[in-house]
């Protein structure tokens, strides 16, 4: 059994839960090849409901390139990202940063297009590591931009999940222990 040293208040606990609660917010996409752009504009919409207050940043991507006219995954990070608070205007990553820089898992392996550098045996995922710490207030009616750069002559796809606590419109927390 878990004891808990301390009385829990269940009453203290719903008023809270209905004021504040974990939410999950994941972007992800497809970003075109280099010879197609190799950038897109990822966003997403925190609506009125309320703000959002992250504290950690997890994700994967894939590691494609061509090989005669075949996907190919060399292993090799191709996609960059930016971050910013849509409506604050404020840039959360100062520049371009690949995404093996500040996500875990990292690379995900792509079936069926596995190859070393030699052109034989399959890669492995990288090892999962703790999250990135991220900790930003995002406003509600705001987006989260995720700016994205591909510098691969194949398409590659990201998930990037955002960790925290959403914060009802209107409510306050303040004063409770």
């Amino acid at each position: 059994m878990n004891f808990s040293m301390k009385e829990i208040n269940t009453g203290q606990i719903k008023d809270l839960q209905r004021k504040q609660h974990f939410n999950a917010i994941i972007i992800q996409g497809t970003v075109p090849k280099l010879a197609n752009g190799g950038a897109l504009t990822a966003k997403f919409n925190l609506a009125s409901y309320g703000d959002f207050l992250c504290n950690d940043i997890t994700g994967s991507y894939s590691s494609l390139v061509e090989d005669q006219a075949a996907a190919v995954d060399d292993g090799v990070c191709h996609l960059s990202a930016k971050l910013s608070d849509g409506q604050g205007g404020i840039q959360l990553f100062d520049d371009f940063i690949p995404l093996n820089l500040f996500l875990t898992p990292g690379r995900q392996r792509t079936m069926g297009v596995l190859v070393d550098a030699a052109g034989g045996v399959p890669n492995v995922s990288l090892p999962m590591f703790f999250p990135k710490y991220l900790v930003h207030l995002f406003p509600a009616n705001n987006d989260i931009v995720l700016e994205l750069r591909n510098d691969a002559d194949w398409e590659n796809t990201f998930k990037i999940a955002f960790w925290g606590t959403r914060i009802k419109q209107g409510l306050t927390t303040q004063g409770m222990d």
